[in-house]
């Protein structure tokens, strides 16, 4: 089943995606609740259990078809590797971030994906960009330019974290394998990396994985991965110009959790900086949306 792309969608497909992007957002309230089990325990599980849960997601959709394929070519094998290696950089990254008062710096790092993604686009595959889309993109630089002149901030992790999901999604968008499949392909060699980082590094402070606070490390995985389902579910009943501008909810939650929540420093040289990237995205999403509609 392709993407929709035309202009009717039903109610319930839009409500599956602002589920998703409701639930992403709120990352970084979650991942706070277990900072108190250490940031190495709680990457281990979070990559451990992710791959139980993709397993009885699979045996529900009864979707095995889809990752035999993927097993008998290696032009299918070897990238579906190297997403999954970007997928438990992007989680270490993330969950860190949240640990170490970075959730704005993380928001900004999404805000920037259609900066990275024109720049790819015609570094690696001589797209063609348009003026407008030039702006958008120099806009959302500047942006950056302006924290690390002004403030000296380096942010690297949300350059790091925009720039992987751009990688992410260019590997995965010439992929022709199912998405469960491939979220549960992924999720295999995370789940030895996460036995690994369990056995090596157990619960600070004496926690046990049986109390209350302890069954939000297996939960992680379900929670982390619930909205991927969705949104993919999505995809299919709602055109992917409203998801596009809907995903940008997602980290504007997170931006308000992390300065109002959690009282993150956003000086007015931060409002500067955003006010450029936030410009530079508009600019990008209203391009898009004519594009869009001189095609139709």
């Amino acid at each position: 089943m392709q993407p929709s792309n035309h202009r009717h969608f039903d109610g319930t497909g839009l409500a599956y995606g602002l589920f998703a992007i409701l639930i992403w957002g709120s990352f970084p309230f979650y991942f706070k609740q277990t900072e108190l089990f250490g940031f190495l325990s709680v990457y281990g599980h979070r990559a451990l259990w992710a791959m139980p849960f993709m397993l009885c997601v699979l045996l529900l959709m009864r979707s095995w078809k889809g990752v035999v394929p993927v097993f008998q070519s290696r032009r299918l094998f070897l990238p579906i590797v190297i997403t999954s290696l970007i997928v438990a950089t992007q989680q270490a990254l993330y969950i860190w971030g949240i640990f170490t008062e970075r959730i704005v710096e993380l928001s900004m790092g999404f805000y920037l994906v259609p900066a990275f993604s024109t720049l790819l686009g015609c570094i690696c595959f001589s797209e063609r960009v348009s003026r407008i889309q030039w702006l958008a993109t120099g806009l959302s630089v500047l942006g950056v330019v302006v924290l690390i002149a002004w403030l000296g901030d380096n942010p690297w992790l949300g350059v790091t974290m925009g720039l992987s999901f751009t990688i992410y999604s260019a590997i995965r968008k010439r992929l022709s394998v199912e998405p469960a499949a491939g979220l549960f392909l992924e999720t295999v060699p995370l789940f030895f990396i996460g036995f690994w980082f369990v056995i090596q590094f157990p619960l600070e402070g004496g926690h046990s994985l049986l109390s209350w606070s302890g069954l939000l490390l297996p939960l992680s995985a379900v929670y982390t991965m619930l909205p991927i389902l969705l949104y993919v579910v999505a995809s299919h009943r709602v055109p992917l110009s409203i998801l596009g501008m809907l995903f940008y909810l997602a980290p504007t939650v997170g931006f308000l959790i992390g300065i109002f929540v959690y009282d993150e420093d956003f000086s007015p040289v931060h409002v500067l900086a955003f006010a450029l990237i936030w410009l530079g995205l508009l600019i990008y999403l209203w391009a898009d949306r004519v594009n869009a509609k001189s095609v139709d």
